[in-house]
């Protein structure tokens, strides 16, 4: 009986590691039709980069996780408010992106290990970006938009208050960038000095979004608009270039980002949707503004430039209330989440799209800074494009 329950439990044993990858290949094959991931291992280098990256790769397309993972997660949320590792809860229904709390708490990448730092140096691809555009007779304007985290702090843990302090690492990147004669405009003063000077005012970014509110991004198109309206060339632009510009109130109802980003099942019912106040921009003729490919601005963007700009209620975006600002239509390229390296791939497919350009104003999430997608390389602007 004793020898029978130990062949037994080795079965069940046995039955259940070897269940897992006999069922991944199954569901590959049989349902996804796909080469076994798993073959993958002997295409590559046994070396350690190899490895972990096709670890995460198996991590990431097992068919077990895809369906226990989100029911774990919904328990761990009702049991013990945890959202994982892509959401930080805070105070009063705020939720918070992981990633921009921890690009505030740790080290600035620097001081980091070499393994831990960007892919390509950021200022050296900034500089390098910028020297080639004042090639093709253009300036850089480089827009870091501060993070949730580091305007609203209090909202995250009760000890933090608004302040400089919580944006040291943008600030300490602002500074390199400006002593190696790169033109950064700092909107975590204008932010900060806007909730101390009405500190009852509405909110500058969603409670449940990683992203600003229509309040905030006119905050922000004010601050580069009075920056750019200071620059010679935009003094000498005729007056026949300039465009009136009217808006149009509108409020939406907004599901926020972050609980959808937590994948965890019925979140976003359990945050619901959030009223926000958004002013659309319209011509002369009462027409949604739209982009010129003509304009002596290109701005280049991430999500904070698409949203309320493409998606509901459309026209009500950064880009928009800028071009109101300039009286002036822009033209941009825009990629959520691309704003570090996409977006210029992007322009050197096409570097015509500099033809008459005199400003680049190009604004990326502050965290991008150490978690950029793709990372920071130098791309080069050929004349052709290849």
């Amino acid at each position: 009986m004793k020898r029978a329950a130990q062949i037994t439990l080795s079965i069940l044993f046995l039955a259940t590691i070897y269940s897992v990858p006999v069922g991944q290949v199954l569901v590959e094959k049989l349902e996804r039709d796909e080469r076994p991931g798993v073959l993958a291992l002997f295409g590559r280098a046994p070396s350690e980069p190899n490895l972990r990256a096709f670890e995460r790769e198996l991590e990431e397309a097992s068919a077990v996780a895809q369906r226990v993972r989100p029911l774990f997660q919904l328990g761990r949320y009702v049991t013990l408010g945890d959202l994982g590792e892509k959401a930080v809860r805070g105070r009063n229904g705020w939720l918070y992106y992981h990633p921009e709390v921890r690009y505030l708490g740790e080290p600035y990448f620097r001081a980091l290990r070499a393994e831990d730092r960007p892919v390509g140096d950021p200022a050296d691809a900034i500089v390098d970006f910028a020297a080639q555009l004042r090639a093709r007779g253009a300036e850089l304007l480089v827009v870091p938009v501060p993070s949730k985290p580091s305007v609203y702090p209090e909202l995250l843990a009760r000890g933090p208050r608004p302040g400089p302090a919580l944006a040291t690492h943008t600030l300490r990147f602002i500074g390199e960038l400006r002593r190696r004669g790169v033109d950064v405009l700092e909107l975590h003063r204008v932010f900060l000095g806007a909730r101390s000077t009405h500190p009852r005012g509405p909110s500058l970014y969603m409670a449940s979004d990683t992203h600003w509110t229509g309040d905030g991004l006119r905050l922000a198109a004010r601050a580069i608009a009075a920056h750019v309206r200071a620059t010679r060339w935009y003094g000498a632009l005729p007056s026949q270039a300039h465009r009136r510009y009217t808006i149009q109130p509108v409020t939406i109802a907004r599901q926020g980002d972050i609980p959808r980003m937590t994948q965890i099942p019925d979140l976003e019912r359990l945050f619901g949707r959030e009223l926000v106040a958004c002013a659309r921009v319209l011509d002369a003729n009462g027409q949604a503004y739209e982009d010129a490919d003509s304009s002596p601005i290109l701005l280049l963007g991430d999500s904070f430039s698409r949203i309320f700009q493409s998606d509901e209620p459309e026209a009500a975006g950064l880009i928009a209330h800028l071009a109101r600002e300039l009286e002036l239509p822009l033209a941009s390229i825009v990629n959520d989440g691309g704003a570090s390296t996409l977006v210029r791939q992007e322009l050197a497919r096409d570097p015509g799209q500099l033809e008459g350009k005199k400003l680049v104003i190009w604004t990326f999430t502050e965290r991008d800074i150490r978690f950029g997608l793709h990372g920071w390389p130098r791309i080069k602007l050929t004349v052709d494009g290849r």
